[in-house]
């Protein structure tokens, strides 16, 4: 579904819910950047992003919300990424679309909480020594790469083995349970393997993510992507 538009929505919504006559657990993971610098990206790419970052997970939790009261509760796990946290060259859209997506989550997680919904951003992981695969690259053009490169990012498979656990943790939790929360797959992931469920219950439950803005030291330089998907350096220096 092409999630940047209302019938898009409308159709997934729909489908959903004739589907499987429901919705538990709703994961906002889908995103887009143009990996274009500010004075490159237009308003048109700026729009789509925020349409398809922002836009969407408003519009398909709040299209979602009904069926999770009908049925007791459910869970929202909004998919962030560091780019909530610090800005990047190259991402003067993308950035802004996972900083408001954080806000979403911590106004939904308040006004949810009562219909037993829990809400939380997760910082996405990959298993140690493996990589991720850019944003924009489709499982197909993933599986075209060159052995060589395409061992360096994780697959599905690696993904399960090493966040499974984590993730059937987090989409189980209601509005009771660990909500308002801004969490990291490893760290999750850690922590439930060394503690057990309690441990994390003991760690998040009961509180919310407060937002700090803290002083880091100027890069010398930056490498940021490019919309080919290679890279290229901005010096400071």
């Amino acid at each position: 579904m092409d999630i940047s538009t209302g019938e898009g929505i409308s159709r997934l919504v729909e489908g959903t819910l004739n589907e499987y006559g429901g919705l538990n657990v709703l994961v906002n993971n889908a995103a887009t950047s143009p990996w274009l610098t500010f004075e490159e990206t237009t308003l048109l790419h700026w729009d789509r992003v925020m349409a398809v970052n922002l836009r969407a997970p408003f519009a398909i939790t709040k299209a979602f919300l009904p069926s999770m009261k009908d049925r007791g509760g459910g869970s929202v796990i909004n998919i962030s990424s560091r780019s909530a946290e610090v800005g990047f060259v190259a991402e003067s859209a993308y950035c802004p679309s996972k900083y408001g997506l954080e806000g979403l989550t911590q106004c939904l997680a308040l006004e949810l909480r009562p219909h037993n919904v829990e809400v939380n951003s997760l910082n996405v992981s990959a298993p140690e020594g493996l990589s991720l695969k850019p944003t924009e690259m489709t499982l197909r053009h993933a599986q075209d790469m060159p052995e060589e490169t395409r061992r360096l990012y994780a697959d599905d498979d690696s993904l399960v083995e090493s966040f499974g656990d984590a993730w059937t943790f987090l989409a189980l939790q209601r509005g009771g349970g660990v909500t308002g929360q801004r969490l990291s797959t490893r760290d999750l992931a850690e922590t439930l393997r060394s503690g057990g469920e309690q441990a994390a219950y003991d760690r998040w439950r009961g509180r919310l993510t407060q937002a700090v803005y803290t002083l880091i030291d100027w890069p010398e330089r930056v490498r940021y992507q490019t919309p080919d998907g290679g890279w290229k350096e901005l010096s400071f220096r």
